[in-house]
């Protein structure tokens, strides 16, 4: 289970260090503004992925609870 978190915690850095590429010499402003909004949406999913995984067990299941009673 430790490396799986390991792995997790390893794959949402990647996701908040990533940067698109974005050539505005080449792209049009559609495309450039499609690679920002995938870079945010990316960046936002590892901080939301880290911060799951900074929960402590008793809240994490307090979590799930909470969203099963919905």
């Amino acid at each position: 289970m430790k490396e799986l978190k390991q792995r997790l915690e390893y794959f949402a850095k990647c996701l908040k260090e990533k940067e698109e590429y974005i050539d505005h010499y080449t792209m049009g402003k559609w495309e450039v503004e499609m690679a920002k909004v995938k870079e945010e949406t990316m960046h936002e999913v590892g901080d939301m992925l880290l911060e799951i995984l900074e929960l402590d067990k008793k809240t994490f299941q307090n979590w799930l609870a909470q969203e099963e009673d919905e």
